[in-house]
């Protein structure tokens, strides 16, 4: 069973080993169940579990060549790439659409030698649950919210709403990343895209 599992796999292609989409994750659980019971279960013929895995690996190949021949049917069977960072900016829509948490997005970032937010243009979650970056050019980068996560920030570089900016420069919402310019002694707003409180120096 595992030797002739290695050999529908190898049929399958490095797409079915590598980045697995939710379709592509049934088809390895269904591989697994077919497999399992052979290898463990004396009463349980090994010519079943063949003809299973068989009918299983020639499913999915069929159904791939399907969907590779229709945009509209991939869609919907493997779904699409949501932007998750737009121009240094958390999209929280599409955040949420996608269960992602910004420490899951922050970990995926740093994974990408990512720094802060200002270095990126766009961020893509892959429907494979992968992220992939486009990064902006080095002169184009801007100020942005560091990928640190939350508890390393220092409590006293922490601006709360309302309070006021104790020194003047770009700050960052801790929410989304969206920065602003505020001078001096001036009084922290909520962030106008998310709403969130906490301002954050931005890192350059």
């Amino acid at each position: 069973m595992y030797s002739y599992t290695v050999i529908l796999l190898r049929l399958l292609g490095k797409r079915g080993m590598g980045q697995l989409s939710m379709l592509e994750l049934a088809i390895i659980i269904s591989f697994g169940s077919a497999v399992g019971d052979p290898m463990v279960g004396a009463d349980f013929p090994i010519v079943h579990g063949l003809i299973a895995i068989t009918v299983i690996a020639f499913f999915q190949i069929g159904l791939e060549r399907f969907i590779n021949r229709s945009r509209k049917v991939e869609k919907i069977m493997e779904g699409s790439p949501n932007v998750v960072v737009r121009g240094g900016v958390i999209n929280w829509q599409c955040m949420k659409s996608d269960n992602i948490s910004k420490e899951d997005l922050f970990r995926a970032l740093r994974g990408k030698d990512v720094q802060h937010l200002g270095q990126v243009k766009k961020a893509f979650f892959e429907t494979s649950g992968t992220v992939s970056v486009f990064f902006l050019a080095p002169q184009k980068v801007t100020p942005g919210l560091s990928l640190l996560p939350d508890e390393m920030v220092e409590d006293d570089d922490i601006i709360n709403a309302p309070e006021r900016i104790r020194d003047e420069g770009i700050y960052a919402c801790m929410d989304c990343g969206k920065t602003n310019h505020f001078d001096q002694n001036e009084k922290v707003a909520p962030c106008e895209v998310c709403e969130g409180k906490r301002q954050v120096k931005a890192e350059v």
